[in-house]
């Protein structure tokens, strides 16, 4: 993936950090460093005074106010930058998670729900740790190594040459291993962005794992990952056991340069103790700014990798570029003229040349083998896909034509696995729709969905608060949920997508009883493997492989369709049956 500068300084200013608030951190940053140059001076005249035999009370008292002052203001900046770079973090997770809610659904068919939160949580985090803390410590850095050599050359030239030079010397040889860590650290990410994307799947289908005893399965694709980031954790540590000795060593044999040069200078009476220890303390005035600069360097190749990252989403076509500006009506004609699809990425064809129409107020069930077309014909209906071929028209316009705010919402479906989001009852009753209601409202959209009842059982009652995906709720129960939320939702079109499968027959009797409410006066899609849920429907429509091969009633499918006419003798006397009929 590539990325560039561009791309980062994009991010950064869509971040929009306070600038009164960086101004500021640099102030104090700065205020920090003269006090940290200052001090070595003022110890170079304590201990000058200390050899001429006095020392001043009140010099002792300014080098104590010049230390505290100066991690005093360097405390503030830490605050302030801290401040900054929350709140830059805060408004990029913002954006992405704006920019991720408007992408279709086709974009999540290429990459897993792991990965892209790991884009909003860490590739977020560089961004702003660069921005914030790094920018200001190569301010500061910068600052810090030109003012100490500057006051080092006042001081002795050659003393300052001969600290440059040995110091130098040891980050020639570091900076190439810190280069080394920069690409492990992108490696790590990426690494960690895959595992993540493999747990946030096993967990939210912990009981699909468990059911089928897949967890050594999933235990070996996790420890795959694990294991590649121990390894790459292990060469980190290699390097960084390298790294520290290395820069300890340094620092050490600067030192003793220092003293052994300095010393002899001193003796010789061309420079003073006092100078010489000013040395000694800016050694780490010299070598503190290289290490941050080399850090720096490091986190902006990361920072520029996770932009690189974000910007390649932030670039993603969203969902409805052009909005639509039609009215849409209630009760018109939904038709399928010609309609051929396929998903991005596949080489096969789903649907073939589809020519459909859903009459208002008529119920239409889909039926036909696992993979024939049905599900997907759901999909292009809510505009999950755009169709390769053919239009799709509703009232005589295209559905693009209508706003996709305004489309979706004369729609209710209701899905096979009724999915229930993490909050309360009331919350997920309401899920999604505008405005408040009232309880009356939704006591009456239970009530007529056959819910209230045990809701009414729950420990708080439409308070009650569900766990991820209703764990805490029956199959029906959660179906009655998603149906009360239709009743408040008030749909024009409604989508039943085996809303009844996998119920004990006590529970389906009760959901269709609702779903039997819910239908009156709505254009109503069916898609079911059970006949006797489909039988009744004014059209049923037979998809195979992708085509239409049979359209009519219940009778005249039986008197002309020969596989249907099977399947409803196969399923009326109870024979064993292959799953042909399962939604695809």
């Amino acid at each position: 993936m590539s990325s560039s500068y561009s791309d980062l300084w994009r991010l950064i200013r869509t971040g929009k950090p306070s600038a009164a608030l960086l101004s500021l951190a640099a102030l104090t940053a700065m205020a920090s460093v003269a006090g940290t140059l200052w001090f070595p001076i003022q110890t170079k005249q304590l201990i000058d005074d200390f050899g001429n035999g006095g020392i001043d009370p009140s010099r002792i008292a300014i080098l104590a106010g010049i230390l505290i002052a100066a991690n005093l203001v360097g405390a503030i900046s830490a605050y302030l930058l801290a401040r900054v770079g929350y709140q830059l973090v805060a408004r990029l997770r913002a954006s992405l998670v704006d920019k991720l809610l408007r992408l279709p659904i086709a974009s999540f068919d290429s990459e897993s729900s792991g990965e892209r939160v790991s884009r909003v949580v860490r590739d977020c985090e560089s961004i702003s740790e660069l921005t914030t803390r790094q920018a200001i410590n190569l301010l500061t850095g910068v600052l810090l190594l030109g003012g100490s050599i500057v006051v080092l050359l006042l001081l002795d030239v050659r003393l300052t040459l001969t600290l440059l030079g040995s110091i130098g010397a040891a980050f020639v040889v570091m900076i190439p291993i810190a280069f080394l860590l920069d690409g492990l650290s992108r490696r790590i990410q990426d690494r960690t962005a895959r595992l993540s994307g493999i747990l946030t799947h096993v967990f939210q289908e912990i009981r699909l794992v468990k059911a089928f005893t897949a967890e050594p399965r999933e235990r070996e694709r996790s420890e795959e990952e694990i294991e590649g980031l121990k390894q790459l954790g292990w060469r980190v540590a290699r390097v960084n056991a390298a790294l520290e000795p290395l820069m300890s060593l340094a620092m050490t044999l600067a030192i003793i340069v220092i003293l052994v040069y300095g010393a002899s200078r001193v003796a010789a009476g061309e420079i003073t103790m006092g100078t010489l220890t000013a040395f000694i303390l800016y050694i780490f005035n010299v070598a503190n700014p290289l290490v941050q600069l080399t850090n720096f360097t490091a986190e902006l190749q990361k920072a520029k990798g996770a932009s690189g990252r974000i910007s390649a989403i932030l670039a993603e076509p969203e969902e409805e570029p052009h909005p639509g500006r039609a009215e849409r009506r209630s009760g018109g004609m939904l038709e399928f003229r010609n309609v051929s699809f396929g998903y991005s990425g596949r080489d096969t064809t789903v649907l073939h040349g589809i020519d459909l129409q859903f009459a208002p107020g008529t119920t239409t069930a889909l039926v036909g083998t696992s993979g024939s077309g049905k599900t997907t014909i759901l999909s292009l209906i809510e505009r999950f896909y755009e169709p390769s071929g053919g239009e799709i028209l509703y009232d005589g316009q295209p559905i693009s034509g209508f706003p996709l705010v305004d489309w979706r919402g004369s729609i209710g479906y209701v899905a096979q696995n009724a999915p229930i989001m993490p909050g309360s009852v009331r919350d997920n009753i309401a899920y999604g729709l505008a405005g408040e209601f009232s309880d009356e409202a939704l006591r009456s959209a239970a009530e007529r969905a056959g819910a209230l009842d045990f809701i009414e059982r729950m420990p708080q009652g439409f308070d009650t608060v569900l766990i991820e995906q209703g764990n805490n709720l029956s199959g029906g129960q959660r179906q009655r949920i998603a149906i009360a939320r239709m009743f408040l939702r008030d749909p024009d079109l409604l989508i039943l997508d085996e809303a009844t499968s996998n119920l004990d027959s006590e529970t389906e009797h009760q959901v269709k009883l609702a779903l039997e409410s819910l239908m009156q006066g709505r254009t109503n899609i069916i898609v079911a493997h059970r006949l006797s849920t489909v039988m009744h429907a004014d059209r049923i429509c037979f998809l195979d492989s992708g085509r239409i091969s049979g359209v009519g009633s219940h009778g005249e499918l039986i008197a002309t369709h020969p596989y249907y006419a099977r399947l409803v003798e196969r399923q009326f006397q109870r024979t064993p049956e292959p799953a042909l009929l399962e939604a695809d």
